[in-house]
């Protein structure tokens, strides 16, 4: 996956520094109106695939949303700028709710196969990058003449065909699912996990000298949920996790203390961390759906 993402990557920043390099060249050849268009498309879909990329690798929502918007709104900045001040703007808004979307849609869909969501959506930004590239040749070569102002009904046709065989396919293929769960068995684990909060349950070791807490997975939540501990002496967490490592329940962390997105296997994990300040701190599962307490003494 993480080498899928770096293709991705790679294809996004070629595709679109050469689509903003098109724009810088031939921006005397395009009209304002096109021009602003071209610039809202290469915004948008950039920012989409920006922020879905990122959601799928990173998860941590608010974060992964902050740098999706910011790179869209460059992205829409830069392209937007050989044409017009409305054009940036256009572009600048178009290219940060791209981002806000895209990081949405990275994070949710993580677990459903994300190799192949992002494969489409990939798919997707080469076929309409391409299309603005051609449109940008041909409106500034005077020896190219062909039609931009419409599409063949064929054309048309023939891409919605593409694109509702490509979603019934995998609307009815397993590999929508996540791994080791049936549709049934997500939707009880759904139902659990929103109807059902796990009970308060403490632990307090700030009197032992090696503190150890073992903790246990459930579809609830954590359990213990709340943790005293004592400053500047080491803690070691045993976590028993009997779930599917691919549940986002089974990716932990503790962001105060330089615990981040760690993934519990189907058994038991150790985990080791020193808290260094007094205080309130929380640790969650990667969407912070489910959350627990460290009081630090």
């Amino acid at each position: 996956m993480n080498l899928f993402a770096i293709i991705s990557a790679i294809i996004v920043a070629i595709g679109t520094g050469y689509s903003i390099y098109s724009v810088y060249r031939n921006k005397n050849k395009l009209a304002n109106t096109s021009g602003m268009m071209i610039s809202m498309v290469i915004a948008v879909i950039t920012g989409l695939l920006t922020g879905s990329t990122i959601g799928i690798i990173s998860g941590e929502t608010f974060l992964v949303v902050g740098v999706s918007m910011i790179i869209g709104f460059v992205i829409g900045f830069l392209v937007g700028q050989p044409v017009g001040i409305l054009a940036i703007l256009m572009a600048s808004i178009s290219g940060l709710m791209g981002g806000i979307i895209g990081a949405i849609l990275g994070v949710f869909l993580q677990f459903i196969n994300p190799t192949i969501l992002l494969g489409i959506l990939l798919g997707f930004y080469i076929l309409i990058i391409g299309f603005v590239i051609m449109y940008i040749f041909v409106e500034s070569n005077n020896k190219v003449r062909i039609d931009t102002q419409e599409l063949s009904p064929f054309a048309i046709i023939a891409g919605g065909v593409v694109l509702v065989s490509l979603f019934l396919f995998m609307y009815s293929s397993d590999l929508v699912e996540i791994p080791g769960q049936s549709k049934t068995t997500q939707t009880k684990s759904a139902q659990t996990a929103t109807s059902l909060e796990a009970p308060k349950t403490e632990i307090d070791v700030t009197k032992d000298s090696k503190p150890l807490v073992k903790m246990k997975v459930m579809t609830q939540g954590y359990s213990p949920n709340v943790i005293r501990v004592k400053k500047g002496v080491p803690v070691e967490l045993e976590i028993n996790n009997p779930l599917d490592s691919s549940n986002c329940i089974s990716t932990f962390m503790i962001p105060d203390f330089n615990i981040n997105n760690v993934n519990l296997k189907t058994g038991t994990t150790n985990l080791t961390f020193t808290p260094d300040k007094t205080g309130e701190y929380t640790f969650s599962c990667r969407m912070q759906m489910f959350k627990g307490t460290i009081i630090v003494e």
